[in-house]
């Protein structure tokens, strides 16, 4: 299961918690181990973990120009488990895969976004709102259809799916 949610940052007006700046960066792109879900178990969740990630973008423009950053998150300190099962770990993998593919897609909608000075603000907020909806039922979709992976089929199948999405979208994976 995925506790997954994306931020604004809106020209750092918004400050980390300590819990928030000891974040792994997808783009280091190595496998989270289970030695990475630092945060306490929910013992009375029905779920056997829960990783915690972000969209994270800060933006900023002037009369003509939009500049940008992403940034695609887990957090430990967010993060847990109540097993450690190799299946499970790769099902939680997958949630962050997840994430990475929708600041791909982030990338790609504001990559072709025409700016407008006098609604800049307005407009991305709702390109960020709408895939961070798309996302959300992505994610949900994923736990849904692995049964949380108890779907090994399924999970396999997901698996694929999301690397290949990833592949689909490679020329966007060098986001600013």
């Amino acid at each position: 299961m995925v506790l997954s949610f994306l931020l604004i940052l809106l020209q750092s007006f918004f400050t980390l918690s300590p819990v928030e700046k000891e974040s792994i960066n997808w783009r280091s792109r190595r496998d989270l181990t289970w030695s990475d879900f630092k945060g306490k178990p929910v013992e009375t969740a029905p779920n056997a973990a829960m990783t915690s990630t972000s969209i994270l973008i800060d933006f900023n423009y002037d009369n003509t120009t939009l500049k940008y950053h992403l940034s695609c998150v887990f957090y430990p300190e967010k993060s847990w488990t109540k097993v450690s099962s190799s299946h499970i770990l790769g099902h939680e993998q997958g949630h962050f895969d997840i994430s990475e593919l929708y600041t791909r897609k982030l990338h790609k909608a504001l990559s072709e976004y025409s700016f407008r000075a006098n609604t800049v603000d307005k407009d991305i907020k709702a390109i960020y709102e709408r895939i961070a909806r798309e996302q959300s039922a992505y994610q949900a979709l994923y736990d849904q259809q692995t049964n949380y992976s108890r779907n090994t089929q399924k999970q396999e199948e997901w698996q694929g799916q999301i690397i290949s999405e990833l592949n689909g979208l490679s020329q966007f994976s060098a986001y600013p």
